[in-house]
């Protein structure tokens, strides 16, 4: 009898190639489960609620010890004292706020830009003042904002084919001479004109259009700026996805997730499509009208999180384990912002707050789905035919596992056959199928934690088919 041993599961998910034609450690299908640094497939954290907040605010930002909210009209006072409402009222009258695409802290001040039920978007600065709004006219009140050289920086409104900027150490002027001012980005692009989103790489500005993207050195005094690199052919339409990972710089363009990154060897910035293994996933999702994903890097698991509705896309890295591996979380809630206080993950779900606990393998009570799937493998013998009698499993926790033998047949699957922990101490578990490639399939479905750690399947060889 022959035996074979899958323990590696690094790579994550990987649609490029056919099911039958990929590599063991690159699964068809990792859902509520990622990557550990040991390359064992772990169930991931459920859902904790914190907080159901008192209505009329939105947005969730950390800073100063507190989880932040904002509201448009009115005096709300959060009773949780995690929590702190802080009112941004709209320049043209009292308006609800429906949402905070970008904070930040400025001088030991939050910055934040905030859309109004009308659709209008506003910049704020919370220094105390009683008018919240930056009046200055040359502020661009644009949901694309980042804090970098002593300065605020915005996409330009209109046509977007400018980078306004502040007066330095003030986010409150946007005119002074020969101190605030403009990056023609419009003038030096390419392709389209519009800057979409802004992020920072290596300490200079990005700024992204649809198709490009163009690199900036910044200063607190103007006359130091200038462009400094263009990277074709690559952007994104979603200002919320750029996020700083591991020294790149990453995003979620019209086509899948992205990177800029320098090159090795030549030392030019490249785009890197770190995410062609989930595009067949991803790309649906971004065709989908009033899409409005948004991304956050975890610097307490090291992932790159992004979520569009409830739906999240967990890119999982660890250089020293050199891992770097898709999977995707469907949660029972939807995700209208993150923040991430004191090295736990909030989640904003309408009113309600969670948090990512490894302690939790439910959503707030609601059990959930832990799948893993295996590519279709000829065990180093193809177009042989096997008779598969039996498998090992090391597993932490339940599962159900079931072996596909037609590739042909997405239905082609044995009865599911129930596991718990280490198997190997007490015999091999029967599983007969034949075939001349097969499939493993993981189930968990409970209330407890769960980790495959690896897997062995005995078989014979019968002979060409």
């Amino acid at each position: 009898m022959d035996q074979i041993t899958f323990d590696r599961f690094d790579l994550g998910i990987d649609l490029r190639k056919g099911a039958s034609v990929s590599d063991a450690n690159r699964l068809r299908e990792m859902k509520n489960a990622y990557v550990t640094t040991g390359m064992a497939t772990q169930k991931r954290p459920g859902l904790v609620k914190v907080a159901d907040l008192e209505p009329g605010t939105k947005g969730l930002f950390a800073a100063f010890g507190k989880l932040h909210t904002f509201y448009g009209s009115g005096t709300i006072t959060h009773a949780n004292t995690l929590f702190q409402a802080n009112r941004v009222q709209f320049s043209g009258g009292a308006q609800a706020v429906i949402d905070v695409p970008y904070a930040d802290v400025f001088n030991a001040f939050i910055y934040c830009a905030v859309q109004y039920a009308s659709g209008a978007v506003e910049h704020h600065y919370l220094d105390g003042s009683a008018a919240t709004h930056i009046a200055d006219g040359n502020c661009p009140d644009t949901k694309a904002v980042i804090k970098i050289a002593s300065k605020i920086f915005a996409a330009g409104a209109g046509t977007g084919d400018v980078v306004r900027y502040c007066k330095t150490g003030n986010p409150r002027d946007w005119t002074a001479a020969n101190d605030a001012g403009f990056l023609p980005t419009g003038l030096n692009s390419r392709g389209d004109r519009s800057t979409n989103a802004l992020g920072i790489y290596q300490g200079k500005l990005v700024a992204l259009s649809k198709d490009g993207a163009q690199v900036w050195t910044v200063d607190p005094d103007p006359t130091n700026m200038k462009l400094d690199t263009i990277v074709e052919n690559v952007g994104t339409s979603f200002p919320r996805t750029v996020s700083n990972v591991s020294g790149d710089l990453y995003f979620l363009s019209d086509y899948g997730f992205r990177s800029i990154t320098t090159l090795q060897y030549t030392n030019n910035l490249a785009d890197v499509d770190v995410g062609s293994p989930i595009d067949a996933l991803v790309r649906p999702e971004t065709k989908v009208a009033g899409v409005n994903p948004k991304s956050f890097y975890f610097y307490g698991t090291g992932q790159y999180v992004c979520a569009i509705g409830n739906r999240l896309f967990i890119y999982s890295i660890s250089r020293t384990a050199k891992i770097a591996a898709w999977s995707q979380y469907f949660l029972s809630k939807s995700v209208d912002a993150f923040a991430e206080l004191g090295q736990e993950l909030y989640i904003r779900s309408g009113d309600s707050v969670y948090k990512l606990d490894e302690a939790a393998s439910t959503d707030d009570g609601t059990q959930y789905e832990a799948l893993i799937e295996l590519p279709y493998m000829n065990f180093k013998s193809p177009g042989m035919l096997k008779h598969v009698t039996g498998i090992d499993v090391v597993v932490d926790g339940r599962c159900f596992v079931s072996m596909g033998f037609d590739v042909r047949n997405p239905d082609a699957f044995t009865p599911e056959v129930k596991v718990k922990g280490n198997t190997r101490p007490s015999g091999m578990i029967p599983l007969e199928c034949n075939g001349t490639e097969f499939a493993l399939r993981f189930r968990n479905y409970d209330n407890k934690p769960f980790r495959l750690d690896g897997v062995t399947v005995y078989y014979d060889v019968l002979g060409p088919v």
